[in-house]
């Protein structure tokens, strides 16, 4: 009998994880809280329409991309497309498109930041020349903190052919990206800063003070490799990856809620509400400590929250209000200082999205158009609220937003439904409050970053929480980590 491997949590990292190790012949139970697998990259039904729990664009699809080679290897089927206007940064002063084109993206650089614009233009070639070495880094699949031979990947084989690229590496590895901007005395020019900090906050979870460089420089930089929408939502590349582990001999169980997990006599024992047993190795992909060691919640990292509000507008919104006009998938709203409660209780930018409606069953909805609005939030405070001021913070934080994306453009008229959710919200449906992994500064990026590998024995950690830290693409290279980890030191029998 071969190796038994629990996940706890349908999270992108753990299902990826459990498809590479489903494929090399381990016996591979993944149990999920909710009632569909995804987690932060899933979705879930509320008022016969189908909503994103979080994500929305997805990175690394290109082809040969960190993304594209994982589920080519696995044989997955994801349509896909490429977004060439992904997004808008709606500053106090001016719009700045991101466009995946580069010509495309230097123009407008020169167009929107004229003040500047030779420093800005240095600034930015210097940016992604030091994120195609990171790039060219992260696709040797070198896991950190190195600690075994196979964490290197194939990194020696690339230092030996790239030695320019590894030098300039070794002497930005400390850098934060204020110090780039520092170099090329940019630090005080406001709406250079404005756009970076709206890029980083959504990316890297912290702003260009504290954002360490080199991951940062490939979270500014990667809209030029390419952005994409999945079709139906990101929740579907977490249901194709269910789907192979159940191909390949695996389960993949719903609605059932870890309780409990020790470890005795080299097993772990897991205890759930639909399946309890013992395990060779744990996968804990939750973000949640179920005891000592078993997660990097409890650890003094500082972590966000979100408020966000799911909405649907009239399909008219396109013809009456746009007239034909494009709208990039995504507007990243600075919101004005006047919005005290969103430089309070939350902090921006105002992250919206517009995308197809679908229904329960997943089928398009064609006289409905989806809108997402998220922003972070504090993770403290909401429960200490009595139900009646709980009520009235998330109604005007609500009421803030909206108003921040009704300066940028009408959806007022079109607004069929809105809802909005608190940490408290996904406490309650996912387990924990805090979203996005820990901040990508120098000490948990490149100094200290987290393993795969736990401090226990044969329990590993996946998701934003570990390296190489926030976001989809991330959380699905920790996956793939770990199950290299696993396959080289618990062999098959």
């Amino acid at each position: 009998m071969g190796k038994t491997v629990c996940i706890i949590g349908a999270g992108v990292g753990g299902l990826m994880a459990g498809a590479f190790l489903a494929k090399k012949g381990y016996q591979v139970t993944v149990l999920e809280k909710a009632t569909k697998v995804g987690g932060s990259a899933g979705s879930y039904v509320r008022k016969g329409r189908t909503f994103p729990t979080g994500a929305t664009i997805a990175f690394g699809l290109e082809e040969r991309g960190l993304l594209d080679t994982l589920i080519k290897e696995l044989q997955l089927d994801l349509p896909f497309q490429l977004l060439q206007h992904p997004m808008d940064i709606i500053l106090s002063d001016r719009r700045i498109s991101i466009y995946q084109d580069q010509k495309r993206w230097d123009e407008e650089l020169q167009q929107v930041l004229p003040e500047r614009q030779k420093d800005v233009q240095t600034f930015w070639k210097k940016l992604e020349q030091i994120s195609e070495y990171v790039y060219g880094v992260t696709a040797t699949g070198v896991s950190m903190p190195i600690s075994r031979p196979y964490d290197l990947g194939k990194l020696p084989s690339h230092a030996l052919t790239h030695p320019k690229a590894m030098l300039h590496l070794a002497r930005y590895a400390t850098w934060t990206v204020e110090d780039l901007l520092r170099k090329y005395h940019l630090e005080s020019y406001e709406p250079l800063r404005q756009l970076i900090d709206a890029q980083l906050m959504d990316a890297a979870q912290t702003d260009c003070t504290e954002a360490a460089l080199l991951p940062s420089s490939l979270a500014l930089a990667i809209y030029r490799r390419g952005s994409f929408y999945i079709e139906k939502g990101m929740g579907q590349l977490c249901e194709v990856l269910a789907e192979r582990i159940v191909e390949l001999g695996g389960e993949v169980i719903l609605a059932a809620t870890v309780k409990e997990l020790t470890y005795e006599q080299k097993k772990w024992h897991v205890t759930s509400r639909k399946r309890s047993g013992e395990f060779d190795i744990v996968i804990n992909n939750t973000g949640i400590s179920f005891g000592k060691g078993t997660s990097y919640a409890d650890s003094d990292s500082f972590s966000w929250g979100a408020f966000r509000v799911d909405a649907l507008l009239k399909d008219s919104f396109w013809h009456q209000e746009l007239q034909g006009r494009p709208l990039p998938f995504a507007l990243q709203i600075v919101p004005s200082k006047e919005q005290t409660v969103l430089f309070s209780d939350v902090h921006g930018p105002v992250y919206a999205t517009f995308q197809p409606a679908y229904d329960g069953q997943g089928e398009k909805v064609l006289e409905e158009i989806m809108m997402t609005i998220s922003i972070h939030a504090n993770e403290d405070g909401w429960r200490k609220e009595s139900k009646d001021v709980y009520k009235a913070i998330k109604q005007q934080i609500t009421d803030a937003m909206f108003k921040e994306i009704q300066k940028v453009i009408n959806i007022k008229d079109y607004l069929i439904y809105e809802e909005s959710g608190t940490p408290l919200t996904y406490k309650k449906y996912m387990g924990k409050t805090s979203v996005g992994g820990f901040p990508l500064t120098v000490r948990n990026a490149i100094t200290k970053p987290k393993s795969v590998r736990s401090s226990l024995p044969q329990l590993y950690i996946v998701g934003e929480q570990a390296f190489p830290g926030p976001g989809t693409l991330s959380s699905a290279l920790s996956g793939y980590h770990a199950a290299r980890a696993i396959m080289h030191t618990h062999h098959l029998k």
